[in-house]
């Protein structure tokens, strides 16, 4: 994503590679979007948010238009290849969950991400970080979704929320589906995409 943050007028050392990824994610989801809605979806600056679009326009990354932005081909393709590289199949939004009542949620299916020690616990740290109420962590084994670390059953605990999972996500074994929360639709998106890049620490 480095190359996304440089152009000819140099850097954009303010941005992390978290807020470039949710900026980025949410231009796809929300296309056309104004630079000023942008901005306020973010929590970024005008100021930041518009030398970003500026950068992204020169690589045709991202096209400008008078009704708003938008991923362009190439944008759209990279952006693939970045979530592909997280093993990213597949991002849904959610208006509530029984498991996140009175939030926004963002749900992202992660292939092949179990281990022994995944918890949850640094999902959800990280996913407060980033601005989001919280996280939770779900995998998938025999068919069925549980919570780990303890393995709680999500068609106990929200029967209505699994089918909802096991309808968008059809999940295999092993893999994780992370959901982020919160009253703003791109905090939670924020807050599920830390949580995935955590997934990533040794």
């Amino acid at each position: 994503m480095d190359r996304w943050r440089r152009g000819s007028r140099g850097p954009l050392p303010q941005l992390t590679h978290l807020q470039l990824l949710t900026a980025l994610v949410l231009i796809e989801q929300r296309a056309p979007i104004g630079r000023r809605i942008l901005s306020e979806e973010l929590e970024i600056k005008d100021g930041v948010v518009r030398g970003l679009l500026e950068r992204l326009a020169e690589q045709d990354i991202v096209r400008v238009a008078t009704t708003g932005v938008g991923l362009s081909g190439k944008g759209r393709k990279q952006l693939r290849e970045i979530l592909r590289e997280l093993s990213v199949k597949k991002i849904v939004s959610f208006e509530s969950l029984e498991l996140a009542p009175g939030s926004l949620a963002v749900a992202a299916q992660v292939s092949q991400a179990y281990g022994p020690v995944l918890t949850g616990v640094s999902q959800r740290d990280e996913s407060i970080k980033a601005g989001a109420t919280g996280a939770i962590t779900i995998t998938a084994k025999d068919g069925k979704l549980r919570i780990p670390p303890d393995n709680k059953s999500v068609a106990e605990l929200a029967p209505i929320d699994n089918n909802r999972f096991l309808a968008a996500f059809k999940p295999r074994d092993k893999d994780v589906i992370v959901i982020g929360f919160a009253e703003k639709h791109a905090r939670a998106l924020a807050g599920t995409l830390a949580a995935i890049l955590s997934l990533e620490k040794p």
